[in-house]
């Protein structure tokens, strides 16, 4: 049966489809929905963007997000069309799987390339997508052009050799670890979002997002945070320098994986960097961790040339690549 595309689709259509296939995320402003139709069927679907204020990517930006698709003919068909509005709408670049933001649902985990990733069941928060999406996304013209990992630390006994030093130069900075109380996570979330804004600007195709817009993202966590996991890192006025976001995976449980907590977030305000806080924060994680009964913690969605990527190698091993695509000029 013939492929008929809709440009201009009904939200709620592409909505109803996403689901289907257990990849809902509400469609973010400036969205325009398409739909690949086999009769009364949708076989595929997207939303496309056109975004100018991306980090490191001057000019327009072309975003493909919320994909999916049944077969690979549509998913080339869709995605080549989708591509081909956004370039002639002055896009310099297309980029894809993105849902409007990297504050949103974006990248694509990759087919698991070691013992450990084939049996790693995915964590709460971790990009997931059926395995031909990839080659699909390559069969259209795109390539990688930012890559990823999670790694996992199973050995929980192990301290960080140089930790009790590091202690010491990060209280001899002024600075002191709290951990975080429920009843004041929203205005902690505001902390957190402002010192994100501050650390995260040079993150590969970065826009920040407004306050309550992070609030409302991270609010619904709520029922599943162990405060004690999300560590808070202040200076002698009371001011958040550095935090670590970290939860106990649900989705680990209910597969079978026992006690994985899963290191979300990671940040230290620029200026305090060479001290170790960092370090304190990964090595108090574990320690947390360990003393709560868990037996794994979970480094989580790290772009493989950063600062906490090569940290965390020291302890950790490979489980998960991902990759963000680029369509070839």
């Amino acid at each position: 049966m013939a492929l008929v595309l809709e440009r201009g689709a009904a939200p709620a259509a592409l909505d109803a489809l996403l689901r289907t296939r257990q990849q809902a995320e509400p469609l973010a402003s400036g969205a325009e929905p398409w739909l690949a139709w086999r009769g009364s069927t949708p076989v595929a679907g997207l939303a496309t963007y056109l975004l100018d204020d991306l980090h490191g990517a001057p000019g327009l930006s072309g975003v493909l997000g919320h994909f999916v698709a049944d077969d690979a003919d549509a998913a080339e068909r869709l995605l080549r069309e989708a591509s081909a509005s956004l370039r002639v709408a002055g896009a310099a670049r297309v980029l894809g799987p993105m849902n409007g933001s990297t504050w949103a649902r974006y990248r694509f985990a990759l087919a698991p390339d070691t013992p450990v990733g084939a049996l790693e069941p995915p964590f709460l928060g971790e990009p997931t997508n059926p395995p031909d999406y990839p080659a699909w996304f390559a069969r259209a013209g795109f390539a990688p052009v930012v890559a990823y990992e999670s790694r996992i630390q199973r050995d929980l006994t192990t301290a960080d050799p140089r930790a009790g030093q590091v202690a010491a130069q990060v209280a001899a900075a002024g600075l002191h670890l709290e951990t975080l109380a429920l009843d004041r996570l929203e205005p902690v979330l505001g902390e957190i979002h402002a010192l994100s804004l501050e650390s995260f600007g040079d993150n590969a195709y970065y826009r920040p997002i407004a306050r309550e817009v992070f609030v409302a993202m991270y609010t619904p966590l709520r029922p599943i945070l162990d405060p004690d996991l999300v560590l808070l890192a202040r200076d002698a006025a009371g001011a958040l320098v550095g935090f670590s976001f970290a939860y106990v995976d649900p989705l680990g449980a209910a597969a079978g994986a026992p006690g994985r907590v899963v290191l979300k977030t990671l940040v230290t305000r620029p200026a305090f960097r060479g001290v170790g806080l960092g370090g304190l924060l990964v090595d108090r994680t574990r320690s947390l961790a360990l003393e709560k009964g868990h037996r794994a913690v979970i480094h989580a969605l790290m772009h493989v040339r950063n600062v906490s990527k090569r940290m965390s190698e020291r302890s950790t091993t490979e489980f998960r690549q991902y990759a963000l695509y680029q369509l070839a000029p």
